[in-house]
């Protein structure tokens, strides 16, 4: 019994579509700033604290279970040593270059607002320590993530009449 179940775990989400994949990859990458949005958002509102904590919980499983699915997922073809055939280091190398581009345009958007802030506004940025660690654990989370979830984005569904990869 218990193999069976385990086969049909790995059948289902070695079958992912394209679609959902591309549902998880967003989720999981969004999930962990989201709660840090929501964080900083909910101390300046009137919500009451019990809202703070499930809205909290649910965007930082949406990462965590994400991370697990992608990995599950993609398994090892995301890496440079993996042994993969041609089609496979293909598709490794578009999502390699879709995070470099992903990363590029953080770091650029970063910079703008950095830039009207201080140079635009006359505002002074401040980084004490609860956003230097939350930019710190975002960015230890969602870096050795988004090569993962890149590779879940571009790669094609299988073919209906393909058998699994075990």
């Amino acid at each position: 019994m218990t193999q069976n179940w385990s086969d049909w775990r790995r059948s289902r989400i070695n079958n992912l579509p394209r679609r959902t994949r591309r549902h998880i990859a967003i989720a999981s990458l969004i999930g962990l700033p989201g709660m840090y949005v929501w964080s900083s958002f909910w101390l300046r509102t009137t919500v009451p604290g019990i809202v703070w904590g499930p809205v909290s919980f649910v965007l930082i499983l949406a990462t965590v279970v994400g991370a697990f699915l992608l990995y599950w997922f993609v398994r090892d073809r995301a890496d440079y040593g993996a042994n993969l055939d041609e089609r496979q280091r293909q598709l490794r190398d578009r999502a390699w270059v879709l995070c470099y581009e992903i990363l590029a345009a953080v770091v650029v958007v970063a910079v703008v607002v950095v830039g009207v802030l201080v140079l635009g506004m006359g505002r002074v940025v401040t980084l004490d320590a609860t956003v230097v660690s939350g930019i710190a654990i975002c960015v230890g989370v969602l870096i050795p993530l988004l090569p993962v979830a890149a590779l879940a984005w571009v790669e094609p569904d299988a073919p209906p009449d393909a058998p699994a990869e075990a």
